[in-house]
């Protein structure tokens, strides 16, 4: 190679590395430069380096992390929890259905025994395979503070137009109070008993359209008296020896046959089940808050004594119940009802415990629990219900009933109570209701659950 080509190599060699040189010494200023001013801006004031918008978004994002939604209030929990229960109300029950325990069937019951039982509470089981629009089954265990207990279970439903159950109950009564037989009777002359009683039987019904239902009924009952626990004098220190049943059991077969035409504006599957068992207060101890229309029953029971033919006895009831409108837009309306119980003994004596009778908060309100008690007993309740609230609803009512033992004694003056009442309604139905009454013995408080009629 020769001196020229040589020198041309290096002087290329020299251009192309002096770029490069000089490339580098740029960037190398630049990234000196940017230091000296980063520098210069940390040694800044933070507040003179951080912008209006830098700060809210840094305030916003401190506040995301402390923030937390707003708490409900004790009312708007309890609120809550209330509308999300739903249950149905029978003559002194209350069976709630919780969200929480529906699936498994079992249901708390409020009520249940009346009478003087007080407070009471229990639980219920359906289950779930046999539940539905025209079928029932359930298993109930009932208690109160005053020592009342009770087990009962109901099967059955309807196919077509036929009704069919089975139902079998046990209740244990330590205080139940006796004044004495007939109208006359003392309020001051007061005893007490106790009752154990069991019914087993079954029912069968037709039904003939839409409001007729006709049907036979037949069952084994078992009392089983003793004396009263509390502070309340025996049956035989009062009224001696001469009440019949005192110290006597009795064990009944009833057989009988009933007859209802039904009218209502209130659905007939609203207390389906409930309506059937067991037989007497059946057909008397089912409200469904009506506000139109007509109801009638009667029935027929012939009550065969097991042991002692000598206590046998046949009973008719008959019950009518009207439900007139006045006007929508303030009054519910009147509601009227008839009852009547008459009692053929054919010289049977027939005992204490199973004689009809009324007083208290579902007959004649102004008197005490089962105040009056004979063979035969005639009652009538009127009240004219009006709506004060839209879960208030508030009555005026009065109350006439009279026990006898025969006709002779039918043409005594009657028993009369009067007062008002307030009824707490849920979706149409009366959950509990709150009675003032006066009667001759004085005022009277009752609370309850379910309405009267």
């Amino acid at each position: 190679m020769d001196c020229l080509c040589v020198r041309r190599i290096a002087l290329i060699s020299v251009v192309i590395w002096g770029g490069v040189l000089l490339r580098a010494g740029g960037t190398c200023a630049r990234a000196q430069a940017q230091q000296g001013t980063a520098a210069a801006d940390s040694a800044r004031p933070a507040a003179a380096s951080t912008s209006r918008a830098a700060r809210w978004r840094a305030k916003r994002r401190a506040k995301v992390k402390t923030i937390s939604p707003p708490q409900p209030s004790v009312w708007e929990r309890a609120a809550s929890a209330v509308s999300q229960i739903g249950g149905a109300v029978v003559p002194h029950r209350l069976i709630l259905r919780l969200p929480q325990l529906d699936i498994s069937g079992f249901h708390p019951v409020f009520g249940g025994l009346g009478g003087n039982a007080g407070a009471t509470g229990g639980i219920l089981y359906e289950p779930p395979f046999w539940q539905g629009p025209r079928r029932l089954a359930e298993v109930e265990g009932l208690g109160s503070i005053h020592g009342y207990y009770g087990l009962g279970a109901r099967v059955g439903g309807r196919l077509g137009s036929y009704v069919g159950f089975a139902y079998v109950r046990y209740r244990h009564r330590p205080r139940d109070a006796f004044y004495g037989l007939g109208p006359n009777s003392e309020a001051d002359t007061k005893a007490g008993f106790r009752l154990d009683q069991a019914v087993a039987g079954g029912l069968l019904g037709r039904r003939f359209g839409p409001d007729v239902l006709l049907g036979a009924h037949v069952s084994y009952q078992q009392n089983r008296y003793g004396p009263g626990h509390g502070e309340q004098p025996d049956i035989p220190e009062l009224f001696g020896g001469g009440v019949p049943g005192v110290r006597s059991n009795f064990d009944y077969v009833l057989a009988g046959a009933f007859f209802e035409v039904d009218s209502r504006d209130a659905s007939y599957d609203r207390t389906f089940g409930h309506r059937f068992a067991p037989t007497e207060p059946r057909l008397r101890g089912v409200s469904l808050d009506a506000s139109q229309g007509f109801y009638f029953a009667t029935e027929v029971t012939h009550n065969q004594a097991v042991a002692s033919p000598g206590q046998s006895f046949t009973r008719w009831t008959f019950d009518v119940r009207e439900f007139l409108p006045i006007r929508e837009d303030l009054l519910h309306g009147v509601s009227i009802r008839q009852f009547a119980s008459l009692t053929r003994t054919g010289g049977s004596h027939v005992p204490f415990y199973r004689l009809q009778s009324i007083g208290g908060d579902r007959s004649l309100r102004g008197y005490a629990s089962n105040r009056f008690r004979d063979r035969n007993v005639v009652l009538a309740n009127a009240e004219v219900r009006c709506q004060v609230w839209h879960w208030l609803d508030m009555a005026v009512f009065g109350d006439a009933g009279h026990v006898f033992q025969d006709v002779r004694t039918l043409g005594q003056a009657p028993r009369v109570g009067y007062g008002v009442g307030f009824r707490v309604k849920n979706d149409g139905k009366t959950l509990g209701r709150a009675d003032i009454a006066h009667g001759a013995e004085g005022w009277r408080l009752h609370l309850d659950l379910g309405s009267l009629f």
